[in-house]
C-alpha cells in the first residue's frame, strides 16, 4: 500500500533549512506520552530545543 503523501510527507514548511540527519532521544515515559500527544510534536520539539539553546548561549555570554 502506497501512501498518497509520499512526495511531501517529510517536506519542511519552514523557511530555514533543516539538518540532513535527525537527532533522536529516548524520553521518560510520562514526557514521551505528553510530546506524542501534541498535534505538532516536531515543531514543538524544535522550538523547545531552540529556546533551551538560546537560553544557554545567553547565559554563557554573561
Amino acid at each position: 500500500m502506497t501512501r498518497s503523501d509520499y512526495l511531501t510527507r517529510f517536506q519542511s514548511t519552514r523557511d530555514e533549512p533543516l539538518a540532513d540527519k535527525p537527532i533522536s532521544v529516548v524520553l521518560p515515559k510520562d514526557l514521551d506520552a505528553y510530546v506524542r500527544s501534541l498535534p505538532n510534536k516536531s515543531d514543538w520539539l524544535r522550538n523547545a530545543i531552540a529556546d533551551a539553546a538560546q537560553k544557554e548561549q545567553a547565559e554563557a555570554e554573561i
